[in-house]
């Protein structure tokens, strides 16, 4: 771990969580980090809540204790009254971990340090109204609280290759995400919008789990299914959705080296279907560019 000077003058070690967990609509953050030598005053520490897509900002006091070389703190966050009694704001927040007082204190991001065997999927609970909130790692393992489990912009994904299966008429979008920096999803999606009308087409992306990856794959028919309608003429842009315990992440998908570009029979006539290549965002376009 990474070494730190507080407040006092000491070193301390880069905080790590030992615990996230619900009681309630109470979230309970708990976490430890080592020190040298003796401190002459326990470090103020808060957890600060920031609002990601937006300018909020709250802060919720921590109890710490120093004993035995160890400086362990704890937060409780009721989700359900955070402040003046109001529950806290639909969107995503960041949960951050603020050292000494300001303005010569430090602020840290709680996740990417933990405590072995610490739950990393995500937890949720329910408000009045059935809204949602989930405790979860998102993005290089940092901890955020989500409200309302509206689906919200996450990095972006490299697809691994779009080809053409000839015999069933379908294109074929494969990829993979690295395991290490998100809870495994229960569901995936690949979305795609068209970029004049902002209509949107969906179909069901298959995961494949392993140690280190989560592989997905989607079909997408352009010509008359049996089951599916084809995807309508216009330009798409192409996104994968993961949905999660009462959450849902959207990476838009880079388009990989190699496109497709073929001519498929529908409605008795001949259409062009097309994809961009690297490095630009998928798009598929169906008819004319």
């Amino acid at each position: 771990m990474n070494r730190a000077e507080d407040e006092a003058g000491a070193t301390m070690s880069e905080p790590y969580l030992t615990e996230v967990g619900w009681a309630g609509s109470v979230l309970r953050v708990a976490g430890a980090a080592g020190r040298d030598g003796d401190l002459p005053a326990v470090p103020q520490m808060e957890l600060l809540l920031r609002e990601r897509d937006g300018g909020g900002v709250l802060r919720i006091p921590a109890s710490v204790t120093a004993e035995d070389g160890l400086i362990t703190f704890e937060a409780l966050v009721d989700v359900a009254a955070v402040e003046h009694g109001e529950p806290l704001p639909g969107g995503l927040w960041d949960v951050d971990l603020a050292i000494g007082a300001p303005p010569e204190g430090r602020v840290v991001t709680l996740g990417p340090e933990r405590a072995p065997g610490l739950d990393t999927s995500p937890q949720r609970r329910f408000l009045p109204g059935a809204v949602t909130v989930a405790a979860y790692f998102g993005a290089r393992g940092t901890l955020s609280i989500d409200v309302g489990g509206r689906s919200h912009v996450a990095g972006t994904t490299a697809a691994d290759a779009i080809a053409w299966d000839e015999r069933r008429a379908e294109v074929v979008i494969t990829g993979h995400i690295d395991r290490r920096w998100i809870s495994m999803p229960i569901s995936a999606t690949l979305v795609l919008t068209e970029r004049r009308t902002r209509r949107t087409f969906e179909v069901i992306a298959a995961l494949e789990e392993s140690d280190d990856r989560l592989g997905y794959r989607a079909v997408l028919p352009v010509t008359r299914a049996y089951v599916d309608d084809p995807l309508p003429r216009g330009s798409w842009d192409v996104s994968l959705c993961l949905g999660f315990s009462g959450m849902h992440r959207e990476l838009p998908v880079l388009a990989p080296d190699e496109p497709v570009d073929v001519q498929v029979w529908r409605r008795l006539r001949h259409v062009r279907v097309a994809s961009s290549s690297a490095p630009d965002p998928l798009a598929i376009t169906v008819g004319r560019a």
